[in-house]
Order: structure tokens, then sequence, then C-alpha cells
């Protein structure tokens, strides 16, 4: 049974030691929040003097586990299919987070339907894939945790990625109301082939040319070429997308890189104790 039907029934490129660093500096566990706004979670100090002032990498593990609820399924990896895959529990408290920043969305598209009638450009929901709607836990536990860009290719094309729920009806909420849905990832162009079937299989109103990847021949993004960051990237693109008559509502990511830069109206933070991109 899928993560999102699981759900409906209990209802009346980062190694761990960054992820780490980061969850210590308070940067990745958070619910919605403006881009920018990190939690109060202490930092240890750049040059530790004692062990003591490093949370062990083997406890942040656990913990992130302990966050998502781990669960085994029955779906073979796709890799070498040797392997159970793992998903996130529909009870677990990433999910309550998530369905929180679900919630708080929603609640704001509604009150900018109306606000939204006087002005003269189409409104946009822009969303980042991985972890804001993919979930990508099942591959950060086959990989313990280490980024192989080669093994990260073969889960994407093989579309094997969860949707994480709470954006799934955000999404289909939108969409029903007069919004165009959008999607900014860092997944290169090689892989939108497999983006679009796992955004489609898993319910979300996907058109490939609402899907925008990580293009370095884009024109909007030669200012910033060879070597753009991901707020460059993605905030020229959000300047492109606005260029066209759009107006993006609201932008949602489970990384600050994802929503820095402008050229969105809101955004909204997305937990995300996995890993970091700066």
């Amino acid at each position: 049974m899928s993560l999102r039907a699981r759900l409906s029934a209990v209802r009346p490129t980062v190694v761990i030691a960054l992820a780490t660093s980061a969850l210590a500096a308070g940067v990745l566990v958070t619910g919605s929040a403006d881009a920018g706004t990190a939690p109060s979670v202490p930092a240890p100090p750049a040059v530790p003097t004692s062990a003591d002032q490093i949370q062990n990498i083997d406890q942040v593990k656990t913990a992130i586990k302990g966050y998502y609820g781990d669960t085994t399924t029955t779906t073979p990896d796709p890799i070498n299919g040797t392997t159970m895959l793992h998903e996130p529990s529909p009870t677990s408290n990433w999910v309550k987070e998530t369905n929180g920043v679900g919630r708080e969305m929603r609640s704001y598209l509604a009150a900018q339907n109306a606000a939204h009638d006087a002005k003269a450009k189409k409104k946009v929901l822009l969303l980042d894939v991985d972890d804001t709607s993919l979930v990508t836990y099942d591959y950060e536990i086959y990989s313990n945790f280490v980024y192989n860009p080669t093994q990260n290719a073969e889960f994407v094309n093989k579309a094997v990625f969860p949707d994480v729920p709470a954006m799934l009806r955000t999404t289909q909420y939108a969409a029903g109301h007069g919004y165009t849905v959008m999607f900014l990832t860092g997944r290169p162009e090689s892989q939108r082939a497999g983006t679009l079937l796992n955004l489609s299989k898993e319910g979300f109103p996907v058109t490939s040319a609402n899907l925008y990847l990580n293009d370095a021949s884009a024109p909007y993004l030669a200012s910033c070429q060879p070597s753009c960051t991901t707020t460059q990237r993605k905030s020229l693109t959000r300047q492109y997308i606005e260029s066209k008559g759009y107006d993006i509502v609201a932008n949602v990511g489970d990384q600050y890189s994802d929503l820095n830069g402008g050229f969105a109206d809101k955004t909204f933070k997305l937990p995300n104790p996995m890993y970091y991109l700066p």
C-alpha cells in the first residue's frame, strides 16, 4: 500500500557528515517559515575542542529514522532488487509536520483567490521536487545517507519515490482553484522523463512545459554560468517564469536555497533532516 493510501487509512548531493553539521546548526528540521529563517538549534563550534561538542553520526541516523517512522516495504530496490525499500510511516512526526505546512499553504492559497483576481497575471504554485513533492527517504536509507549520483539516478529514472501526501493534496487543491502548478528542481535535464513519470504516477498535476530542471543551456541562467549556485539558478528561473506573465503566489521547498532570492509572494519551508544544500 502506498504512503498516501496508508495515510488515508489512519485519518477518522550530500553525505551524512554534512547533514549532521546542518542538523546541529538548526538549518534542517523545521516546519513552515519564510526563506532564510532557521530554527534556534545551537550549532557546534567550528573547531570543536572535545568530541562531546559534536552529535554522534549514528545518533543522528537513529533520530532521523525515528522522525520518519522508518517502515520496511515489500518493494525491492531498483538497482539490484536484493533489499526492500523503506518509507516513512503515515503516523510519523514527519507526516504530522508536513501536514501542518500543507494546511497552512491551502489556507493561504484560498485567501489569495479573491485578492488575486485584480491582478493581470496568472497565479502559480511552485514546488521543488526532491523531499518537497516526492520523498527520497527510501534512497537515503538504501545509501546509508551517502549520496551517490549514479545510484540516485537509478532511483530517479525508475520513478520509485512516493509522494509527500500533504503536497499532493495541496497541488490538487491548487489545480482545482485556478492555479497553474509548476515544479523547479535541481535534477538535470537527463532525468526529465523519470521525473515526469514519478510525479504523474503519484498523482501530481504536472506537464513537461511546467517542469523546470537544471538546464545549463537555458538563456535565463546565462548571467551565473558556468557555476550557478542553487539560489541563483532557482531565483533566476522564478524571475523567468514571472517574466512570462505569471505571478508565483507561493514557492515551497525543503531547502532555504529553494526559497531565497525573491520572485515569489510567499515561501513555505518543509522539514528535511537528511541533507543540506547551500
